[in-house]
Parts: structure tokens; sequence; C-alpha cells
């Protein structure tokens, strides 16, 4: 019998939402705006979906499940995933998803004239941060804050997912989007990043050997259409890693190696791709 197609955002998924949804769930704009952005919103992830190269309904069930998750932190996670693959593939990277195990894997293989594998995550805002708003308070602008959250993904809760590109003999990415409070902002983290990373602080020399690089991704929605920041968002390659990633291996964003040396983005018309 063949596979049932997998279809994201459908009725049963409507009525949910409007049912069931937590009154600050991204689910209500998008319902609310359902004839314009909101439904074009939707229709670009469940193409996507129908897309990725997943080998069995069982995950695609999965990815479907988090693509329709009320939760805002499910839901821009499995989002970012998508995102990031589609990105790969507009800059030439052929990847597939990594098969499910009981222990944790990156998100992506990449094949290329060097493999290499990719895990992507999110910097949501802190619990902190989303308290201050509840309660109309003030949030100051803080790299450092944001910098120490950062390394705690790379040291602590992705650690065991570069670990196996390591087992692999491969370089393994890191990718963070992030979400904080500031993001919407021109506030340059990515040059403090690559300051503390690759400047004097030498940052790098302190963090794990299996993290080939880490990149920084700024996104957002522009003219319906989910959107990179080509010009804030920046790839910083570990000169310390077990395995090093080739140094422009992802040429339309921001590179910064050794000593603090940039490479531009490659010219567009656009500070953003839209995908």
């Amino acid at each position: 019998m063949m596979d049932q197609i997998v279809t994201a955002f459908g009725d049963g998924w409507r009525a949910r939402v409007i049912n069931n949804a937590p009154g600050d769930s991204w689910a209500h704009e998008a319902m609310e705006t359902l004839a314009t952005t909101g439904g074009i919103y939707l229709c670009t992830l469940r193409l996507w979906l129908d897309r990725f190269p997943l080998n069995s309904n069982k995950q695609k069930l999965a990815l479907k499940t988090r693509l329709e998750s009320s939760n805002n932190e499910e839901h821009i996670g499995a989002v970012n995933e998508l995102v990031w693959w589609i990105f790969m593939q507009r800059i030439g990277l052929q990847s597939l998803p990594v098969p499910t195990s009981s222990a944790p894997r990156p998100d992506f293989q990449v094949k290329s004239s060097v493999d290499f594998f990719v895990e992507v995550s999110t910097l949501n805002i802190s619990k902190s941060d989303k308290s201050k708003l509840e309660n109309g308070e003030g949030i100051d602008l803080d790299h450092s804050e944001t910098l120490r959250r950062i390394l705690g993904k790379v040291t602590d809760v992705k650690q065991r997912q570069m670990s196996y590109g390591a087992d692999q003999k491969q370089p393994c990415v890191l990718v963070l989007f992030d979400y904080t409070i500031w993001s919407a902002f021109p506030t340059k983290l990515f040059r403090f990043l690559a300051d503390f990373l690759l400047g004097k602080e030498k940052g790098f020399q302190g963090l794990p050997g299996t993290l080939s690089a880490l990149v920084y991704v700024e996104r957002k929605m522009i003219d319906d259409r989910i959107a990179v920041n080509r010009d804030r968002s920046a790839i910083y390659y570990n000169p310390a890693a077990n395995y090093p990633l080739a140094v422009g291996s992802f040429d339309l964003i921001r590179q910064f190696w050794r000593g603090i040396c940039e490479i531009p983005p490659k010219p567009q018309e656009d500070f953003w791709i839209r995908l």
C-alpha cells in the first residue's frame, strides 16, 4: 500500500487553533491574515514540507507536528530547519536530513567536495526578557548575555550533535537563528561575535574542537516571503577545529576566519535573501 501523503495546515489544524491555541501563539496571526500574508506563509511551509527529502512518513509526520505546534518556540525551531535547508539549496549545497536515532545527531549532512554536517538551532527570547516584556519593563541591549547563551548552545546543549560529526571524521557546523528581543535591530551582534571568537580573546580556543564553524542568522518576513539578512548574518570558521570547514562554504553571508579576516558576502542587489 502506498504511503499516505503528509500535508500540513489543513482544516483539522485550523479548528484546533481556533479552539485550543494559547493567546500569544503565532497561529492566531496566521489565521487572522489567512487571505493575505498568513495564507502565503502557511502555503510556503506546506510546499517546503512536501519537498523536504525525508525517508519515511513517520519522520515527515514528526516534522509536520512541530510545524503545526501552537507553541511559538517549537514552531519556529521547525521552520528554521526548513529555512536553512532551502538556504543551502539556494547557494548550491546539496543536503539530506540525517536519519534519526535514539542518540542526538545533527540535522543535515551536506554533500560537497568535502562532506560536512549541520545542526540548526534557535536562540529564543530568554525567560527573563519575556517576563520583563509581560510586566511592561524595558530590556537593555546586552551582547555579553547573548554571547553567554550562544556559548551554552555550543558547550552543552548541542555538544553531542557536534561530537557525531567528529565521530564520522567530518566537519560539523552549528547554525543559530537569532530570535532574541534585539534581533530585529541593526545592533551588529555579528561583529561582536567575530571580535570574541577570532579577536584578542580567541574565544574559539576555549570551545570544543568538534565545532568546525558557527553560523549566526537573522531572518524575517519581507513581502510575504521568508528572508535571511545576508549583511548581518555571518559564519565564523574555527581555526582550532578537529575537522576544519573550508573557507568559502557559505559565500552569500559574511565570513570570518583566522585573525578576524573578513570576507564580505557575495554581491547582491539587496541585503535580504528572499527564499
